[in-house]
This record gives C-alpha cells, sequence and structure tokens, in this order.
C-alpha cells in the first residue's frame, strides 16, 4: 500500500487529454487527465464510466443535455452513452473505470 497525493499527481500533468494512472484495484483504474476544450464524441459499449472534477469545471456533453459539474461532483456515464467531456478554460478530472477502457471509445 502507498499513500496517493492527488494534489502532486495533478501538477505532473503538463498536456491535456493524457491521462495517468492514480491507482489499479480489481478489474478497475482510476486515472486523472487534465480537459481544455472539447473532447471527441465516443461512447463505450462495455462499461460505465465515472467522472469527477477534483479542480476547475466540466461540461459532461450527451446528444441529449448537456451536465455541468464542478469541483467536488461527478457523474456516471452508462454505458452505450453517446459523450463528450468540454472545458471553457482548464479542469482536473479523475476518472473511475475499467482497466482496458479505451480512452476514444469503441
Amino acid at each position: 500500500m502507498n499513500k496517493i497525493s492527488l494534489n502532486e499527481l495533478s501538477r505532473k500533468i503538463d498536456k491535456p487529454w493524457f491521462p495517468i494512472d492514480v491507482a489499479v484495484f480489481n478489474n478497475s483504474v482510476i486515472r486523472m487527465t487534465k480537459v481544455e476544450g472539447e473532447f471527441v464524441w465516443h461512447k463505450h459499449d462495455n462499461s460505465d464510466e465515472v467522472f469527477m472534477v477534483y479542480h476547475g469545471e466540466l461540461t459532461l456533453q450527451t446528444k441529449e443535455r448537456n451536465f455541468d459539474l464542478k469541483k467536488g461532483e461527478c457523474i456516471v456515464v452508462p454505458k452505450g452513452v453517446l459523450h463528450r467531456p468540454k472545458t471553457y478554460s482548464s479542469a482536473t478530472v479523475l476518472l473511475f473505470e475499467l482497466k482496458e477502457t479505451k480512452q476514444y471509445g469503441d
């Protein structure tokens, strides 16, 4: 077991959209990434995904609506839902997903 400092990890991320693994457990992983601008529309056919805002604000877009998230808020994106994260400035986000989840979807 090791203690993990999210503050230290967030300072090490220098490029947006390049997630780093924070912790691996069972068949899941917590990833941290910087988010700037818009990501591509994508979906994950076989697993849910959780977005938790660690710093800043994030809009999680689906085809049906937008979800505005602030620091400390999270959302579960069910498997098969087309989505994309978007920011108007910069945010740091924690992703909770299966290890084999592909960043750009299935």
